[in-house]
This record gives structure tokens, C-alpha cells and sequence, in this order.
């Protein structure tokens, strides 16, 4: 009896579970996945969303560096602004002064009142000013900027992680961008002031 049973409800599930599993057999052999055609309709479209993607992230790139330079530049301009309203609330006086100390540096204007140099020593205050040269330039980016962006490099060729690097040319001082291969830069006009950037492509 008890035999009889079991096998009364194994077939009643048997007759359940046919009809679904029919169709499932069905449904699967009428899908026989990607075709040949479909797989390089795919490729195709992956192709073209990168082809699109790629010049995109590049720009994006150029103008998070773009966007870097102009900080920097909008930074040191305020800071050489500062400098020279100092120097004109203390008399506009025609010759090379201090203007400006903290934490021993002070930074020395010329005639004109833009800031040419920044020196540590109150001594230096009495000696002839070398002319201006690369040095020159370090001195001016670091002193007047202090912490407020990445540190110029030190040493020319060896900045490892270095943000700019200086030059002296023809009375300018140039801070090239090192971060990225385009010929992005600041340049400061030490006679008049004049902070600007270029962003030069290669």
C-alpha cells in the first residue's frame, strides 16, 4: 500500500514537471545565440564608442592641465599684485626695497614696484643686486607662493614629481609645465609685472 502511494505521487509529479520542462527544451532550441553577423554588428558598435571616447578623455586631460596652469598663474599673479600695492602704500619709493618678510624671506621690488627677488638674508638688503638669471626666477616662485601650489622644481633635470620648471630669458621669467608634453607655461615679466600663460600644443 505504502509502495503504492509513492509511486501514485512520483507519477503525479512526473506529469507536472513535463510540460515545463517541454518548454523550456522549446524555448532553447529555437535560440541558438550570437550569430556571425550579430558578433561583428557588437565589435563594431564597441569599436565606434571608443573610437568616440578616447579623443574625449583626452581633452578632458589637456583641460584638467590647462586648468592647473591657470590656478597656478592666477596664484602667482595675486600674490606679485600684493607684493606691488605694498609697495605703493609705503611710497612708490624709485629704488630696490623690502616690501615684504615672513618666516626670513623678504621680497625685494624694483623701480617700478614688481617684486625681482626674494632674499633670506636682511644683509643682502645692502649688497648690488647680481643680475637676474634661472635662480633668480626659483627664488621668486617659491618665495611668493610658498605652499599655495605644488614647489617649483629645485634642481634643474632632477625634479622628480615636479610640477614646473624655470628659466631666465631676456628679462622673463618662464615656468614650463612639466606634467604634461604640451608647451603649457607662465612667464613674468620682472620690468613690468606681466604674468601670462601660453598653452602651446606640439
Amino acid at each position: 500500500m505504502l509502495n503504492n502511494n509513492i509511486v501514485y505521487i512520483r507519477n503525479i509529479c512526473r506529469q507536472k514537471l513535463k510540460p515545463v520542462t517541454s518548454l523550456n527544451i522549446r524555448r532553447f532550441k529555437g535560440a541558438a545565440g550570437f550569430g556571425l553577423f550579430e558578433f561583428v554588428v557588437v565589435i563594431v558598435i564597441i569599436s565606434t564608442l571608443v573610437l568616440i571616447l578616447i579623443p574625449k578623455v583626452m581633452e578632458l586631460e589637456v583641460d584638467a592641465h590647462k586648468s592647473n596652469v591657470q590656478l597656478s598663474a592666477n596664484s602667482f599673479r595675486s600674490a606679485v599684485n600684493i607684493i606691488h600695492t605694498l609697495w605703493q602704500s609705503q611710497g612708490s619709493k624709485e629704488q630696490v626695497v623690502s616690501v615684504k618678510e615672513h618666516e626670513e624671506k623678504i621680497v625685494l621690488v624694483g623701480p617700478r614696484g614688481w617684486p625681482i627677488d626674494v632674499i633670506t638674508d636682511k644683509h643682502m638688503l645692502a649688497y648690488d643686486l647680481i643680475p637676474a638669471d634661472t635662480s633668480t626666477c626659483k627664488r621668486l616662485w617659491n618665495g611668493l607662493l610658498k605652499n599655495s601650489i605644488p614647489e617649483l622644481e629645485l634642481k634643474i633635470d632632477e625634479g622628480v614629481g615636479a610640477s614646473y620648471q624655470a628659466e631666465f630669458y631676456q628679462g622673463v621669467c618662464r615656468f614650463r609645465y612639466l606634467l604634461s608634453e604640451d608647451g603649457f607655461r607662465i612667464e613674468y615679466d620682472l620690468a613690468t609685472g606681466h604674468v601670462d600663460t601660453f598653452f602651446e600644443h606640439y
